[in-house]
């Protein structure tokens, strides 16, 4: 079988099973949904639509990529501004690639084993790209998983052609997976990944660095597509040292010599291996408990140590805060707000002078995005709950809006958009005596327990205050 009429049959059988479209559909809203003309709020939403690819980019970006600055991301807007578009675009990617393989359930075992090895690799080569001070470290991720891509799909689409690649290489003959995927099918693993990442329409960089050759003995990567496709390489045999239990891998010489001609030292090689170690286990242990339910203690109404996250996020908007500009600064402080009290949606209103109304501007949560445009309600008085915020100083909660005294204060437009909402928290933003701004969070179905102390409702009223400044800030010289 020659290599394009082996690819063919390889998309049919992924069009039949209706994976391809899926896949091509996620990583296609990666990049028209994540991309540099979008502001950090737009792109902020798009990620939060999904709390799990939340919860796994703002973990990952702790993991390796910000810890040289110093700090913890605690939001994805922050890690969208501290890291950079191109950097949260790969870091989605690869959670994407890998969430994708996650839920074929077909031959599980050798599947399982063979996902496990490829985020051993990416969690290594995102460990070598720190300790070299790499900025695009998330892109050469990608580029290890792709590496992987191949492996992935002959076990889950073609099955009878992977096992006899294995009968090969266990047959003692000294051939290798690469060297016997061509023998079987007339491709190699390398241009079945290259021509996956065409297929998906990913970057040609990484295109091009799947196809790039292994480097001759001796040589160094003189492109930097080289010096990608000899990551991808080095990550798959470190992952295949730990996966088989070896002690020390750096003491396998030929590791040792494939890391320095990446530019590792052996303290950085040994490093990665560990780190990739601790990394793994971390994203398994919090992957099943996303499985089971979640964390306990992170599901319904405030969290216990809601004052805590609210004064370190009030001291981080007013560190962070005063360098930006509001579109920057509105998106941090929403998000941050929505953390530390463990909203399941929140939005922001905007009052456009001019209408005399209030619009969402900004949204976070699953579905949010398309429910903006019914987020609206005129300036002028009418005695409901969000009228009532508008001419408080202080957050106002509402802690049961289905009780008979709440339930007729809560105005329709708010609970067709929200008919679950239960418990919900309006906190507004004055500027010069005038409500400007309304921030609005609920936690779903959840039973609001622990009322608010008044201590947390300061810390509210501050995080307020510091959006108020930014809009002052912005506002031009009267």
């Amino acid at each position: 079988m020659d290599m394009q009429a082996f690819l063919d049959q390889l998309w049919a059988r992924l069009a039949e099973q209706g994976d391809f479209p899926t896949l091509q559909y996620c990583i296609d809203h990666v990049f028209s949904s994540l991309d540099a003309e979008r502001n950090v709020g737009e792109m902020a939403s798009s990620i939060l639509s999904d709390f799990s690819l939340s919860q796994k980019i703002i973990r990952l970006s702790n993991s390796a990529m910000y810890r040289s600055f110093g700090g913890e991301v605690t939001t994805v807007s922050r890690a969208i501004m501290v890291l950079g578009v191109d950097t949260v675009i790969h870091l989605t990617l690869g959670v994407r690639v890998l969430d994708f393989f996650q839920t074929v359930p077909e031959n599980r075992p050798r599947a399982a084993q063979a996902l496990k090895q490829a985020m051993v690799a990416a969690e290594f080569t995102r460990t070598l790209a720190e300790a070299r001070g790499i900025a695009d470290g998330e892109e050469a991720v990608v580029c290890t998983l792709m590496h992987h891509v191949s492996r992935l799909l002959l076990i889950l689409y073609v099955p009878e052609a992977w096992d006899r690649i294995t009968a090969m290489c266990e047959a003692g003959e000294q051939i290798g997976e690469d060297e016997a995927c061509r023998e079987v099918l007339g491709v190699s693993l390398g241009e079945i990944a290259r021509a996956a990442a065409i297929k998906w329409r990913l970057p040609p960089l990484i295109a091009g660095a799947m196809s790039a050759p292994p480097l001759p003995e001796g040589a160094m990567p003189e492109t930097h597509a080289d010096w990608l496709g000899a990551v991808a390489r080095l990550s798959s045999q470190a992952a295949a040292s730990i996966l088989a239990g070896q002690d020390d891998p750096t003491a396998d010489s030929q590791l040792l010599a494939e890391a320095q001609r990446v530019g590792l030292e052996p303290g950085h090689l040994g490093g990665a291996l560990e780190q990739a170690r601790v990394l793994t286990t971390s994203m398994a242990a919090t992957d099943a408990a996303s499985q089971a339910g979640g964390d306990p203690g992170e599901q319904g109404g405030k969290p216990a140590d809601a004052l805590a996250r609210l004064q370190r996020v009030v001291a981080e908007v007013r560190q962070e805060g005063k360098a930006m500009s509001i579109a920057e600064l509105a998106p941090f402080a929403l998000e941050s707000a929505m953390r530390a009290l463990n909203f399941s949606r929140c939005f922001l209103m905007l009052l456009n002078p001019s209408a005399r109304r209030f619009g969402a501007r900004l949204a976070f949560g699953e579905g949010m995005r398309d429910k903006l445009d019914q987020l609206s309600f005129e300036e002028g008085f009418v005695p409901d709950v969000f009228h009532f915020a508008t001419l408080a100083d202080r957050p106002l909660l509402i802690e049961d809006s289905f009780d008979k005294e709440a339930a007729h204060r809560v105005p329709r437009w708010y609970r067709q958009a929200m008919p679950d909402a239960r418990a919900l928290l309006l906190i507004p933003v004055r500027v010069r005596n005038r409500c400007v701004a309304l921030i609005c969070g609920d936690w779903g179905e959840a039973r609001f327990t622990g009322a608010l102390t008044g201590e947390e409702l300061e810390a509210i009223a501050q995080l307020a205050g510091e959006i108020s400044a930014g809009f002052l800030r912005s506002a031009p010289a009267r």
